[in-house]
């Protein structure tokens, strides 16, 4: 409808329409002297003609005239998208219950009976004009809103072409809005689902693609069905997410270096203190034997001293293998699985619970840093099972499975709520994700209270830096 014909009017414009000059003279007289600008018309045809070229606010419509009546005349003004929300209020004489009901099917707003009455006339005049102006400053600032919106909006017929679209889609595509009047809107959207919010890839004018998030709906509108796609260019975004994704993976495969560098660090402390601190130790002990042999015959003091000396340098050699086991274990210079099996077989001892340990492969083909990652992450899952589980019976498996080594512990213990312990962001169980993950990996856990723990990992055999799963 073209609102620029009436929206700056000093005054609202009334069609009045009647074939009797008596009546078309009384209502202008009515409306004039309250400040309403008035179009006078005495027959169907001049008020169609009038309407089109001025587009009144308000029409008084007369039912008995000659060639078309009023009821005609009413439906051909709601043919018409540009008039058919013009209201009409209905004037007759005619039975009141029977002109009611045509008058509404014809689609009419309101009914006004003869004679008519000067205030009963004005008060439904104003009252419908001030309906229709809310109406209008409505659907003004809805399409304001679409028009403007920072999100490009497209609609298109039931047949999928294109018949309208706001100012940022014409910048999102590169088009002007006349260029793409009844084109099909896949044209711009090659992947267009029917129905539903979606990601996919948008074409521009120029053919580049971009990623978009796209939001398709049906609507039920006075046009008709019409569909409405919501684009929304996610660029921007998408690199946000690969700059983010790109720096997790950076820092984590600065952990997994770093964790590589501790781990060297920690071998050869580990070889140090065993060799250099061990021999020492030996050969203390060794000498204290001999000592013991030859000065303690007959002196029961310096006996008793020299076992002492023993007892603590041999104190000293249990700690000193303790401290290049715990640095790192002499099992893993055999291999993963054996390292891991040592490992189950030294909780077995202490905590109390059966353990079960199970092998596909005793050789599996793993680098140093993938093997100790791995054997980390077991150590560290049965740490806290020891701790927290109280568990009886723990399961350890691993095998290798086409590319990648796969690592199953589980127990029977209390368990715990996963999404509880997630929120607390526990740094046993985060560090334990994190060295999977810097590695290409996966860590999953699953858990409930009284059923025990389920833990599994995945780390691929060969290096895949920048495709780790999170």
């Amino acid at each position: 409808m073209g609102p620029n014909l009436y929206e700056h009017r000093s005054k609202p414009l009334v069609l009045v329409v009647d074939d009797t000059e008596v009546n078309l003279r009384l209502m202008e007289g009515y409306l004039t002297a309250s400040n309403y600008e008035v179009m006078l018309a005495s027959n169907g045809a001049l008020a169609l003609q009038l309407v089109r070229d001025h587009l009144p606010q308000l029409i008084l419509l007369d039912v008995r005239m000659p060639e078309m009546d009023g009821y005609a005349v009413c439906r051909k003004l709601k043919e018409s998208d540009d008039t058919k929300d013009i209201p009409v209020i209905f004037i007759t004489a005619e039975s009141q219950a029977d002109a009611e009901e045509l008058a509404f099917a014809a689609g009419g707003a309101d009914f006004i009976p003869k004679p008519v009455s000067r205030a009963v006339t004005l008060a439904r005049v104003k009252t419908h004009i001030a309906l229709y102006a809310q109406r209008r400053s409505l659907e003004g600032m809805f399409r304001n809103v679409i028009e403007f919106a920072p999100d490009a909006f497209v609609l298109t017929d039931e047949d999928g072409c294109i018949v309208q679209m706001n100012a940022c889609a014409e910048r999102l595509f590169g088009y002007q809005r006349h260029e793409l009047q009844g084109i099909a809107l896949q044209s711009l959207v090659p992947e267009l689902l029917a129905d539903g919010q979606f990601n996919t890839e948008c074409r521009r004018k120029d053919g580049s693609l971009f990623p978009a998030e796209v939001s398709a709906n049906l609507l039920e509108t006075n046009h008709g069905r019409l569909n409405m796609a919501v684009n929304r260019d996610v660029s921007i975004r998408k690199r946000a997410e690969s700059d983010l994704s790109e720096s997790r993976q950076q820092l984590r495969e600065l952990a997994a270096q770093s964790e590589a560098s501790r781990e060297a660090e920690r071998k050869h402390i580990a070889r140090e203190v065993h060799d250099e601190l061990g021999q020492i130790l030996t050969a203390l002990r060794i000498d204290l034997s001999v000592l013991k042999i030859q000065l303690s015959n007959g002196n029961p003091t310096l006996e008793v001293k020299l076992q002492d000396m023993k007892d603590l340098v041999d104190q000293g050699i249990h700690a000193v293998r303790n401290v290049a086991v715990s640095l790192r274990p002499a099992a893993l210079d055999m291999g993963l699985v054996p390292a891991i099996e040592w490992l189950c077989d030294h909780h077995a001892k202490h905590a109390g619970a059966r353990f079960e340990f199970q092998t596909g492969d005793e050789n599996i083909a793993i680098d140093d840093i993938r093997s100790v990652i791995v054997f980390r992450i077991v150590q560290e899952s049965l740490t806290n099972i020891a701790r927290y589980a109280n568990a009886s019976l723990v399961k350890v498996t691993v095998e290798q499975r086409q590319d990648d080594v796969c690592l199953l512990v589980q127990d029977d213990g209390k368990g715990f709520d996963v999404n509880e312990i997630a929120r607390k962001k526990t740094f046993g169980l985060l560090g334990m994700q994190e060295r999977a993950i810097a590695l290409g990996g996966t860590l999953n856990i699953k858990s409930e209270v009284g059923l025990g723990t389920q833990i599994r990992v995945r780390i691929p055999i060969e290096a895949t830096s920048g495709k780790c799963e999170s």
